[in-house]
């Protein structure tokens, strides 16, 4: 079908050009040949008088103009799908969905094997892949999750969200410490204690701690001394284990942990902030059914575990 001269068609490789910044890519996602792929970007050239892509070393670079109209693209796109979703009603037994869902490790490791399971029950042709929270170009974990990475939902924590765009509260937690159950920490860990000890802390694969703990003590004037750093706090007890070091992290994960690990979970000598965790999702999804159908098992799921 054309419109103004433009076959729409093209408008769905044009999306998947512009993401992708390369031919031979756009052409996997597509199902075309290269030749194929290479033929629709000559078109697409010759519609917009533009070149869209330039080559930029050894790969292409989106020209001012495709960088304009990339977003305006995906939302044509986001559109038109609500339009043809919209004609019958979502089932789950008949989605094929491959969700993308973006979390810490700690809401990995917490609640999403328990949605895993409802999806495994509900919709078993779907599938979930699971991303950890990106580093953000601009400060912004929402953003670069929904809009760069192009994922269907994003959890996270209540002090990094985006109120650009549609949230909804999951869960809440709190903060606490575990120690080896050999250790000779006391049961009612000191200040003292706490700050003389050895640490093991989370830490981003570039170094950065933005963990709730870490702003927290940072903002009151308390550096720890830390012996290892990991990149997920399942590894923590690891390093805990054997050893007269501290870690503090949530308690659902630190209970977890306790249950397979020789270890102790003490309270926190500190009140830290209150944890809690948010769903959020680009507003050119909220009506998309199948979308809606996943916040609300992770909202039910959720709640399920504040009941414990």
């Amino acid at each position: 079908m054309r419109y103004r001269r433009l076959d729409l068609n093209l408008l769905v490789a044009l999306d998947v050009l512009l993401e992708e910044g390369s031919v031979s890519r756009a052409a996997q996602r597509l199902n075309l040949g290269q030749s194929a792929t290479s033929a629709a970007l000559g078109r697409l050239r010759e519609h917009f008088q533009d070149p869209l892509l330039v080559p930029l070393g050894r790969g292409l670079e989106l020209t001012a103009l495709a960088r304009q109209l990339a977003p305006k693209v995906r939302e044509v796109l986001s559109l038109a799908g609500e339009v043809v979703e919209t004609s019958a009603a979502f089932d789950p037994a008949r989605c094929d969905r491959r969700f993308t869902l973006v979390a810490s490790d700690y809401v990995a490791a917490t609640l999403l094997p328990a949605v895993s399971r409802e999806l495994a029950r509900q919709a078993p042709n779907a599938s979930l892949v699971l991303r950890d929270l990106p580093l953000p170009r601009d400060g912004d974990v929402v953003a670069e999750a929904l809009e760069y990475r192009r994922s269907d939902l994003v959890i996270v924590p209540q002090r990094r969200i985006n109120p650009r765009y549609p949230h909804e509260a999951l869960l809440s937690d709190e903060l606490c410490c575990i120690v080896c159950s050999h250790s000779a920490h006391d049961e009612l860990l000191s200040l003292g204690g706490y700050c003389a000890a050895e640490h093991v802390v989370r830490e981003f694969t570039d170094g950065q701690n933005l963990s709730l703990d870490t702003q927290h003590l940072r903002e009151i004037g308390i550096e720890r001394r830390v012996a290892v750093a990991v990149q997920s706090f399942a590894l923590m007890a690891e390093f805990v284990v054997g050893t007269p070091r501290i870690a503090t992290l949530f308690r659902r994960q630190a209970e977890s942990l306790a249950r397979r690990y020789p270890l102790r979970v003490l309270p926190a000598p500190i009140e830290f902030p209150a944890a809690a965790q948010v769903l959020q999702w680009h507003p050119q999804q909220a009506f998309d059914p199948a979308l809606a159908w996943l916040r609300q098992v992770l909202a039910e799921q959720a709640a399920l575990l504040d009941q414990d």
